[in-house]
């Protein structure tokens, strides 16, 4: 979320961006920034973080640094129902019983673009796990962050990073009709009642076709000076 802000105000008033992420507000519109635009224009942005883009195979570390998978996942299911009917419906699935199956941001998100950021750290999770304590506390409070978030980028290393964006009606529409080509399975993420699906999406078809752009590597574009990596 810091590299980002970051990055999007670097060349404007960083007043032009709100950022909403702890908003009750806007937690249903899946919106984490709010950018404001000339002519009194707003542009909503849904951030995702995704650390499998890291520069050694060999290399794995929950949330932290990974081989670089090539995809962007687009969560289609966020919530797929293991509590299931014991039988099988009239048109041949097996419906859940307790609670409804809930789609993923892919389709629910009211903003008006993605930004899907891959970041592969080298940090430990014992040396960030105080600043973002710090950073909770603070936006708990409603306090201003720009003080701990300068402390953050002066110790992030990163290993590397890349964001693409894209507007999300757009990707709903290519989705329909893309090519199976571009596709590559689905990723799961099992939870204690139910499990979340995303469609793996061939990130360099993505961007090639227009859907996705991509901004490359945007570390180094807020980094401090004095940080060598």
């Amino acid at each position: 979320m810091t590299v980002v802000k970051r990055y999007l105000t670097r060349d404007i008033d960083s007043r032009d961006l709100r950022d909403v992420h702890s908003n009750p507000e806007f937690y249903d519109k899946g919106i984490d920034l709010v950018l404001n635009l000339p002519n009194a224009k707003k542009r909503t942005i849904d951030l995702k973080v995704d650390s499998y883009i890291g520069s050694d195979p060999s290399r794995k570390i929950r949330g932290l640094c990974n081989p670089d998978s090539g995809f962007i996942l687009l969560e289609t299911i966020s919530q797929l129902q293991y509590d299931r009917s014991r039988k099988i419906s009239t048109n041949g699935t097996l419906p859940a019983r307790q609670k409804a199956d809930v789609p993923g941001w892919f389709f629910t998100s009211s903003a008006d673009e993605v930004y899907y950021y891959f970041l592969a750290l080298l940090n430990t999770e014992n040396e960030l796990n105080p600043l973002y304590a710090e950073y909770v506390e603070l936006v708990k409070g409603n306090q201003p962050t720009d003080e701990v978030e300068n402390r953050l980028l002066r110790e992030l290393r990163v290993d590397r990073d890349l964001l693409v964006s894209f507007s999300l009606s757009e990707a709903r529409a290519w989705y329909d009709t893309a090519p199976e080509t571009v596709f590559h399975g689905y990723a799961p993420a099992p939870n204690p009642s139910y499990l979340t699906l995303s469609k793996r999406v061939k990130r360099d078809l993505f961007t090639s076709n227009g859907i996705g752009k991509s901004h490359g590597s945007i570390f180094p574009l807020v980094k401090p000076k004095s940080v060598s990596r």
